[in-house]
């Protein structure tokens, strides 16, 4: 989705998150699995929906992950 909606992105990997980054803003909330506690490999929807309201990208997002649609 993001590689559609949000082209030129850059990712960083952190002891307990992701941080997508682009142009001038960051959003450091993507949660990983670093300590296997979580069974769940999947990111929650609440994430994503608030990575999409942060960049602003939710036409696109929307058109990508059906479950985005309200």
């Amino acid at each position: 989705m993001l590689d559609v909606c949000l082209p030129g992105y850059r990712r960083k990997e952190r002891t307990h998150n992701w941080c997508i980054s682009a142009g001038d803003r960051s959003y450091p909330r993507i949660p990983r699995d670093t300590h296997n506690k979580r069974h769940n490999p999947d990111i929650q929807i609440g994430h994503v929906r608030s990575l999409v309201r942060f960049f602003d990208i939710r036409e696109c997002a929307e058109s990508q992950l059906p479950q985005l649609r309200c």
